[in-house]
């Protein structure tokens, strides 16, 4: 293999890199600040490939607790998400797409659950697919410390209501033994208390 055949092949990784780094500085990311109820990932990734050539689509989930409760209340128990992300391959057109949609309804066939929606969309300028991996990680972290603290918390306040019922045990305990030694006490002066003398005296007659 001659010298220029190995420049020419080393060059390649290089050429790949740099290519795919000027894509990734094409791409522009969307934001959705508020989803249409139980709207899936696959169904906001079908919506907005009409408008551009798209790469991911991420969505967030609603709060476990806050779901719990919408179906304890007897809710819906699909799935909802709050907010998401989409990444279009050209920026140009994910500004156009948020400048457009926002505030607009959804649209579509009139049967759709999601006709008369409205879109909540923004275009997140010098905004990278990294930052949001980076954002979801942190959102992780933080929401594993809230956890950690509520747990102490849980902990805390156990502890406290065990010391509580064990001191209120004792002061029951305390009041028994109080109550069995006035009983004992009581008992002991009756038994010990002279016995009631009953003397019977004859009557004589009466002298007439």
């Amino acid at each position: 293999m001659s010298d220029a055949e190995d420049a020419g092949q080393a060059a390649e990784p290089a050429a790949r890199a740099a290519a795919y780094a000027e894509g990734q500085q094409r791409r522009g990311i969307v934001y959705l600040s508020r989803l249409p109820p139980y709207m899936r990932p696959e169904k906001l990734r079908f919506l907005m490939r009409a408008y551009g050539d798209i790469d991911r689509v991420y969505m967030k989930q609603e709060d476990s607790e806050g779901r719990k409760r919408r179906e304890k209340a007897g809710g819906n128990k699909k799935k909802k998400y709050t907010e998401g992300w989409v990444e279009f391959l050209d920026k140009k057109i994910a500004k156009r797409v948020a400048l457009s949609l926002n505030g607009t309804q959804i649209g579509g066939k009139k049967s759709s659950y999601y006709h008369d929606d409205i879109w909540c969309i923004k275009y997140l300028s010098k905004f990278k697919w990294t930052d949001l991996t980076e954002k979801t990680a942190y959102d992780i972290a933080v929401r594993r410390e809230r956890l950690r603290m509520e747990m102490n918390q849980v902990r805390k306040e156990t502890d406290l209501f065990q010391e509580q019922a064990e001191k209120a045990k004792g002061i029951v305990s305390m009041e028994e033994r109080h109550k069995r030694k006035r009983e004992d006490k009581d008992k002991g002066d009756a038994d010990s208390a002279p016995a009631r003398v009953e003397r019977v005296v004859k009557q004589r007659k009466p002298i007439t």
